[in-house]
């Protein structure tokens, strides 16, 4: 029921209402046919606060910055803005850049902004559009065209800032982000640069190291760019600055250096031994040149990072496509990567450690390999890894190639333990697991339902090694099962090991040794070190204890089936 004060309520309330103020709109001037830079500037100041848009079609020169107020929402369309040469500054900045405090609620939709050829500048002045001190920032459904200087668009001490929908011409960076920097998003980059097209640098090189800190929280997605440098690079800054909680989500386009670039930049102290952790990049598909890689990890100080859906096809790639590299003795608490799809890898693996580099935790997960070189392992860790865990692989090894290989070039490498399960693996050579050299570190490896076909050796090795296998099966039989070299000294441990009739089983060089607790192990047990309670099966009927299932007693082999001894 409505009640003689209930329509009094009602009434006061729409008088409220509209005696709300209501934002400010306002237009700015036409094209003067000169420099409008005094002209655009007073329209900025008296419209602050409010809503400003441009006249259609509008064409303006200026030769200083436009600067914007809090609270202002410019709307360019369809107009563009040209740095004239000699200006020597940036084409649009936020009034805290010079002023001093700090602005919030700043957008800028559409237009193309153009930094002239020699625009010039001096450090931070040689970025396009610099933004600093800000909260709460939009950029917009713009284009940035340049013939030269620094930054298209330069982020610095922000908070809440989107840039999304640029169409980048440009000779250097696209976005650039440093520090501090709080809940960055970054979405729907097209174009070229000239350099990195997302660059997050919490500390910048010195000539640009105007605000500096942690950047955290970045979101980076729906990247097709064609970048002369990396497509996105994300560096930890110096010791004392972090970039913590970064997505970079659907990159594709071509990059002429690696995709993406995840550490240090050795350049100067300043880019150099800051921390990276909880990074995760996923849904991959651009492609890069020769030499250069999907995914390049330097960094000396990074904690957890997930690389997700990457999808690759390039018989031409020389370099692994994703490489931990040893430029600064690149130290990685956790990598896991997970989803890969390699229509067709070159001669470099898919994931690389290089000597120097240490991953304490790698995990490999979901990844195929349809077609790849001859000679091309999966695998390949020539630095440190402390713990590595492989499941899920499907891959077509051709020729003398491994699914984990420690290259016999690499003395020092290791992996302190090793699993590998619901794996299968075809081709013609090479095998499972190979570490050749005497230096070689591989205390541990686990092999659980695991397939290979057409492989020489399920396992290569010149370590002291404990295998453990379970649910394992070698269709081929030229496939053995283990390789010892002189080195070498295997104990293996197990059930349900699977060899086709013929199988060599093991080979031992002189000075190596293998010792069985697997009973499905098919060998000539007088390649065997005799140890109490072992067990395997003999292949060997010219041995006095026959063919069968045998165990080892006081140094004697009896057949369990008939007692006979050897």
């Amino acid at each position: 029921m409505i009640t003689r004060r209930s329509l009094i309520a009602i009434a006061g309330c729409l008088v409220l209402t509209s005696d709300a103020p209501r934002p400010r709109r306002a237009v700015l001037p036409m094209p003067s046919g000169g420099d409008d830079t005094a002209a655009l500037n007073t329209a900025l100041r008296t419209g602050a606060g409010g809503l400003i848009h441009a006249p259609e079609g509008a064409r303006y020169q200026v030769s200083a910055p436009l600067v914007l107020h809090s609270g202002t929402t410019l709307v360019m369309s369809d107009s563009t803005v040209t740095l004239v040469p000699g200006s020597g500054c940036n084409l649009l900045t936020n009034l805290a850049v010079a002023g001093g405090g700090r602005d919030r609620d700043i957008r800028v939709t559409g237009g193309t902004w153009i930094r002239a050829d020699l625009a010039s500048g001096i450090g931070p002045d040689l970025h396009t559009l610099r933004f600093r001190r800000v909260d709460n920032l939009a950029i917009e459904g713009l284009a940035v065209k340049t013939f030269g200087d620094k930054y298209a668009i330069s982020l610095g001490d922000v908070t809440d800032a989107t840039v999304t929908r640029i169409t980048f011409d440009v000779r250097s960076d696209g976005v650039h982000i440093q520090g501090p920097a709080a809940r960055t998003r970054v979405a729907t980059l097209r174009g070229t640069t000239g350099d990195d097209t997302v660059a997050i640098t919490p500390r910048d090189w010195q000539a640009y190291d105007d605000v500096s800190g942690p950047v955290t929280d970045t979101y980076i997605e729906d990247i097709d760019v064609t970048s002369a440098a990396a497509l996105v690079k994300i560096l930890g800054g110096s010791p004392e600055t972090v970039a913590l909680r970064t997505t970079v989500r659907g990159v594709a386009g071509r990059a002429r250096n690696n995709v993406i670039w995840i550490g240090d930049d050795t350049a100067e102290w300043r880019t150099t031994g800051g921390q990276i952790d909880e990074l995760t990049v996923e849904q991959i598909t651009a492609a890069t040149v020769p030499g250069r890689h999907v995914v390049y990890l330097n960094g000396s100080n990074v904690g957890r990072v997930q690389v997700r859906g990457l999808t690759f096809a390039d018989p031409g790639a020389d370099g692994a496509l994703l490489r931990i590299a040893s430029q600064t003795a690149a130290n990685v608490a956790e990598l896991a990567i997970d989803g890969v799809e390699v229509a067709q890898l070159g001669i470099g693996p898919v994931v690389s450690v290089d000597r120097t580099a240490r991953v304490q935790r790698l995990r490999v997960d979901r990844l195929t390999v349809t077609a790849a070189a001859a000679g091309a392992p999966v695998v390949r860790v020539a630095g440190t890894v402390d713990a590595l865990a492989m499941r899920a692989i499907t891959a077509a090894a051709p020729g003398d190639s491994y699914l984990l290989e420690l290259p016999s070039w690499a003395k020092d490498a290791a992996v302190r333990q090793a699993s590998v399960s619901e794996t299968g693996v075809a081709g013609r050579g090479g095998g499972l697991v190979a570490a050749t050299a005497a230096t070689h570190t591989l205390p541990q490896l686990a092999l659980t339902n695991v397939r290979t076909i057409g492989k020489a050796w399920l396992v290569n090795l010149n370590t002291h090694t404990d295998l453990r296998m379970s649910e394992v099966t070698i269709e081929d039989t030229a496939g053995g099962v283990l390789k010892v070299h002189s080195s070498g000294a295997a104990v293996v441990r197990g059930d349900t090991l699977r060899t086709a009739h013929g199988s060599p089983g093991v080979a031992v060089s002189s000075g190596g040794s293998v010792t069985s607790y697997a009973q499905d192990l098919a060998v000539d047990v007088s390649r065997l070190v005799r140890a109490e309670g072992s067990t395997a099966t003999n292949t060997n009927g010219q041995l006095s204890c026959g063919t069968g299932p045998v165990v080892c007693s006081r140094l004697t082999w009896q057949n369990i089936r008939t007692g006979a001894t050897y």
